[in-house]
């Protein structure tokens, strides 16, 4: 597997993975109509340029396993903050490493970039998952789509420290 920066040609299969992921990891913790509002439409050019932008990707060969973005313009954040979003991967991948690979290097990422404490919105589905890669502070809260609906979210936080 291979760690790399996405490009624009990385967009639709991140936004197949991003459904997938949601559809097979969510099953049961959201409703079916939530989900499927979550999941509907195709991939946007605003979509493409964010993933060409800010996104970084787990490959299997030439098959895109996992995803991760690092914000650090999220309205919410205080200074030395950084907001992860749009962690996803591939139901059949999931429990294999990938996601605590991109955690681990986007942790190395926000260290470089001067940032100290990662934020984020899990979904209930995956506060487990962020729990074992050391977040807390949890308090539950609503995701807001831009699509104009909300889900029930748990914000997460973690302090990082550079390693000596």
């Amino acid at each position: 597997m291979e760690l790399c920066k996405a490009t624009a040609e990385d967009a639709q299969a991140i936004w197949d993975l991003r459904n997938s992921a949601i559809l097979a990891g969510c099953e049961g913790f959201y409703d079916d109509k939530s989900l499927a509002r979550w999941t509907e439409g195709e991939l946007t050019q605003s979509f493409t340029a964010v993933v060409a932008q800010g996104f970084y990707v787990v490959k299997d060969g030439p098959r895109v396993v996992g995803c991760i973005m690092l914000d650090l313009t999220h309205p919410e954040l205080k200074g030395g903050e950084g907001q992860l979003e749009a962690v996803f991967v591939a139901p059949d991948m999931m429990g294999r490493g990938v996601g605590k690979l991109l955690m681990a290097f986007v942790e190395e990422l926000a260290l470089a970039q001067g940032i100290n404490r990662l934020r984020l919105e899990s979904t209930l589905n995956a506060v487990p998952f962020y729990r074992a890669c050391g977040f807390g502070e949890e308090a539950r809260s609503l995701y807001h789509s831009p699509r104009g609906f909300t889900l029930d979210c748990c914000l997460m936080y973690k302090n990082l420290a550079a390693k000596p």
